[in-house]
């Protein structure tokens, strides 16, 4: 259940998508907070699938990042000439290919992981406080069926 405006709302199909959107605006605001607490800078929540698709797939095209995050190209653009000026992107033109750009985390980015698994399991922490594993374990199970239907 989620508390909203100080009475309980019941989830149901009526209202699932507005409860996911809830969930992600609060995980973003719960981040944004413990990056600032941390010092970093520039970095919003919503880069976060960016930095971590480089971090494990990396290095990779602009159009490969956005096939990833499954963002628009020009959406993501602005976002890694960003990333790319404070220091956590390096570009470098394809070796093979020079009309290829290959996006890879800089060292400054590298060097905040683990802040960020902190802050992670912190936010997992909160996330799941009161589940028991089998719980865990259901809920993961139908979110990847929710996330296979679409």
């Amino acid at each position: 259940m989620i508390v909203l405006y100080k009475t309980v709302m019941q989830i149901t199909e009526a209202n699932f998508l507005y409860t996911l959107t809830n969930i992600r605006q609060r995980l973003f605001r719960f981040l944004g907070s413990e990056l600032a607490k941390k010092g970093i800078e520039g970095i919003a929540p919503s880069y976060g699938d960016i930095l971590f698709v480089l971090d494990q797939e990396g290095p990779l095209t602009m159009q490969e990042v956005a096939q990833h995050t499954l963002k628009d190209k020009s959406t993501i653009s602005s976002v890694i000439n960003k990333l790319e000026a404070l220091g956590y992107i390096v570009k470098e033109k394809d070796a093979v290919d020079g009309r290829y750009t290959n996006l890879t985390l800089a060292p400054k980015a590298a060097s905040m992981k683990p802040v960020l698994f902190e802050i992670s399991k912190k936010m997992n922490a909160r996330l799941f406080e009161g589940f028991s594993a089998e719980e865990k374990q259901t809920l993961f199970r139908l979110m990847g069926k929710v996330y296979r239907n679409l």
